[in-house]
Parts: C-alpha cells; sequence; structure tokens
C-alpha cells in the first residue's frame, strides 16, 4: 500500500542536506561550541554556519549571533518573544498586549499565563481569516507594548498583513515590539524582517524539512539595542544571554542545512505546492462524490500555498481521519499541537465555523515533493470515506 503524506503543517520529512549536516556534527564536531580548545571551535564553526544560513534565508545580510537565538522548538520561540518582551522592562507590568483570536497555542497560553500576572490582552477577531484591522486600531494604545499576530494560520492558511499591523502599532507607540510567529509561512511566503517590520520572528526546523527540538527568533538589531527581550532560561549565557543550556549542535547544523536548500528552491516550492492546493480544489468540484465537500477558503488578501481546510460531509474529522489512515493516508484534524486535547479547534470557531463544522473538518498541508497522483490516490481514498461512512450513519 503507498504512503500519501499530507500532514506537512505537523511536520515534515527530512530532507538530505539536514540529514547530512547533522551526521557531520555528530561524528566530526561532537565539540561544546563554548569550549575553548579545537574541538570546541570546530562546533563553533559549525554553529555559526547554521546562523548565517538560517538568517541569509531570512533575508538578513551581515546578521550578528545576537541576531537569532536558537531554541529547542517554536513553541519556545513564541514564549520567549512573548514572556521576555513582557519581562524586559519593568514599566511593562500592567501593560496591554495585542494578538489574534486564532493564534497557535504557543502564544495563546503564553498570553493567557500573563494575563493572569496582571497584564491586559486584547484578542482581535479574525472572522473569514481576516484581522480585524477596524478593532485592532480602536485597541491599538500607547501603552500597548507587544503586538504578536501570526504570519500564516496554521489550520486555515489565512495570511495576515504584518506589515500593516507593524506600521500601525509603530505609529501610535513607536516603541511597541512587534512579534509574527513565522513557522508556517518561513520558505513558503517571501518575506524579510524588514518588509514585515517585524522585531521578532519565531521559526520551527521541521516544518522547512529540518529536524525536530530546534526552532530560532529573530532579534532585531534595533530591539537587540533597545534590550526588548529577557531570557526566561538562565544559565550559562548562551545565544548571546538569550537562551542559555549547551546548544543541540545537530540539531541546529540540521536547521541551517534545511534553510539553505530550502532557499535555493523557494520560489519554485512554493508554485508548485499552490499548483497542487488548486488541483486539489478542481478535483473535488468536479466529482459527483466529492462536490459534497466544502472548502474552508480564508477571505484574506493571500491564502499560504501549502493548507487546505476541507469539511467533511457531515462526518466526524477524526471518524474520516482513521478511515484515511488505514488506507496510508495522513491528514490531520487541525493543529497537531492540539489534537491530542480532543477538543474542537479554535482557529475554526474564530474563523466561524459552528462547532459540528468544525468537528467535520480536516486539513490537508502540502511539500514540495508531493504529486498529482498522490492528490488523485486521496480523492479515491476520501471518496470510499464519504461513500462507506455515509452509509454507517443511515
Amino acid at each position: 500500500m503507498q504512503t500519501v503524506y499530507f500532514d506537512n503543517s505537523a511536520t515534515t520529512p527530512l530532507c538530505p542536506p539536514a540529514r547530512e549536516a547533522m551526521l557531520y556534527a555528530m561524528d566530526e564536531c561532537w565539540g561544546n561550541p563554548s569550549s575553548r580548545h579545537a574541538m570546541g571551535a570546530a562546533a563553533h564553526t559549525v554553529l555559526k554556519k547554521a546562523r548565517a544560513q538560517v538568517l541569509s534565508a531570512l533575508g538578513v545580510r551581515d546578521g550578528k549571533d545576537e541576531n537569532l537565538i536558537f531554541t529547542a522548538s517554536g513553541t519556545e520561540a513564541d514564549n520567549l518573544a512573548v514572556i521576555g518582551t513582557a519581562r524586559a522592562k519593568k514599566a511593562h507590568a500592567g501593560g496591554k498586549i495585542i494578538t489574534s483570536d486564532a493564534e497557535h497555542p504557543a502564544i495563546l497560553r503564553a498570553v493567557e499565563a500573563l494575563e493572569a500576572d496582571g497584564f491586559r490582552v486584547a484578542r482581535i477577531p479574525t472572522r473569514g481569516g481576516v484581522f480585524d484591522m477596524e478593532r485592532f486600531c480602536s485597541e491599538m494604545t500607547r501603552d500597548t507594548f507587544l503586538v504578536t499576530v501570526m504570519l500564516v494560520n496554521n489550520e486555515t492558511g489565512a495570511v495576515n498583513d504584518i506589515r500593516a499591523i507593524s506600521a500601525h502599532a509603530k505609529q501610535i507607540n513607536p516603541d511597541c515590539v512587534v512579534h509574527t510567529d513565522a513557522v508556517q509561512g518561513f520558505l513558503k511566503l517571501p518575506f524579510t524582517p524588514d518588509t514585515l517590520g517585524a522585531d521578532l520572528i519565531s521559526l520551527s526546523a521541521h516544518k522547512i524539512h529540518g529536524p525536530k527540538g530546534v526552532g530560532a527568533l529573530y532579534v532585531s538589531p534595533k530591539a537587540v539595542k533597545r534590550r526588548a527581550v529577557s531570557p526566561i532560561v538562565f544559565g550559562g549565557g548562551q545565544e548571546s544571554g538569550f537562551r542559555s543550556g549547551t546548544e543541540n549542535l545537530p540539531g541546529i547544523a540540521g536547521f541551517g542545512a534545511a534553510a539553505a536548500a530550502g532557499m535555493k528552491t523557494r520560489a519554485e516550492d512554493a508554485g508548485h505546492m499552490e499548483a497542487l492546493r488548486d488541483t486539489l480544489c478542481t478535483m473535488l468540484a468536479a466529482d459527483p462524490v466529492l462536490s459534497a465537500v466544502v472548502r474552508n477558503t480564508p477571505a484574506s488578501a493571500a491564502i499560504a500555498p501549502h493548507i487546505v481546510s476541507l469539511q467533511m460531509p457531515k462526518i466526524k474529522s477524526e471518524t474520516m481521519l482513521n478511515f484515511l489512515s488505514g488506507r496510508g493516508i495522513a491528514v490531520s484534524s487541525g493543529s497537531a499541537c492540539a489534537a491530542q486535547s480532543g477538543r474542537i479547534s479554535r482557529a475554526l470557531l474564530c474563523f466561524g465555523l459552528t462547532e459540528a463544522e468544525a468537528d467535520t473538518t480536516l486539513r490537508i498541508s502540502f511539500n514540495a515533493q508531493n504529486t498529482v497522483e498522490e492528490l488523485g490516490l486521496f480523492c479515491d481514498a476520501l471518496r470510499a470515506g464519504i461513500r462507506m461512512l455515509a452509509r454507517m450513519k443511515r
């Protein structure tokens, strides 16, 4: 049975350059990058190369060590951005944070923790996948010290206009820190920190064919100079003092190699995934059975090329997911980070779906190696699932 993997928003397969870089770091450069001897120096060289590779993929020239902080995950990068900013200045105590109502749990939970500590939080609606700029403008005040809004929604593919959000935030409070979780947008959409207007940007290696267990937070030169972020992990002062702990050198090496490989084919890969997305939608619409499937189409000006959100015809997503898995088709019912909770997707409810509709939604997400042939296999399995599961409900 051929396996079709359409859950790339959850994680991606490791690319050969990343595997090679990791093996080199493990076998040849296993010293501690902080050690002052030859083996430590060799490991430090690997670390610097990887940092330069990720910064280059971000479009950052002449970046310094403090402009990219390696973490253990995208979740930790989000927590460092949000909690680290809140704790950076005593004047922030009791201040205001603005976010969206459909963020990844890494942001939602971090913001809730700060709210419990007395910070004020405004959550901007994203109905239809559209960030409510009018509401944002009314909420943005001089005492707002942090705005954190994701670049790409990990369940619907809706893209937020971070540049416009940042421009208004800086107009009201020039010292406001703007953070975006770009985990789903990195190497899928063309952007740089300057084009986004972001001070802080969260990234994750395993979403771009790198290894799990490593992420990064970009920190702009201005944010570094202003000491806009304070550490949340303390110890030996690694990562320019922002994140203590001996670096995961094999993981970081793999991250750098994956970023470098992805940068070379970014435009081609995005075009291929967009074509797959559009072809899938055409195949669904043209089929008498599959035409009952409804796409949750974002109304945002831009949509990520690799994510498609689909409602099944009165079939619970978990039921269809299990049926497809038995046919060798891997998809998801939403964010993998929240799937184990068993709760209805918050992002889909904020999108405007009812609980019943959200509970019948599957997320299909591509990588650049997926094929039209695999789309056919998916549609065949989905058609069989709809027919069988619909009969069972009678």
